[in-house]
């Protein structure tokens, strides 16, 4: 990956964890908070990507891998949290 694509996805996740932030503290949602954990992780590997690419955790791992695998269990609750707020609506509407 380039610097640059890397320099445009930190710009993107970064937009996406203060969107959802500000949503997370104006609605007062839990539900915000797995988006905002999911974006931070995803950020803050590609932030290290860009400026400390030769950090590791403790051996082969590298940082900025460690981070982006840390952005899985987060992402999988937000998508069931996603789905269980879809499949709510669905069943208030019919």
């Amino acid at each position: 990956m380039t610097a640059t694509s890397t320099t445009i996805l930190l710009l993107i996740f970064l937009i996406h964890l203060v969107a959802f932030a500000v949503l997370g503290l104006r609605r007062r949602q839990p539900y915000y908070l797995a988006l905002v954990v999911t974006f931070a992780l995803l950020s803050a590997s590609m932030a290290v990507r860009l400026f400390a690419p030769e950090r590791a955790l403790g051996g082969d791992l590298a940082l900025q891998d460690a981070l982006r695998l840390a952005a899985w269990p987060a992402a999988a609750v937000s998508i069931g949290w996603t789905l269980l707020r879809l499949r709510n609506r669905w069943r208030a509407r019919h």
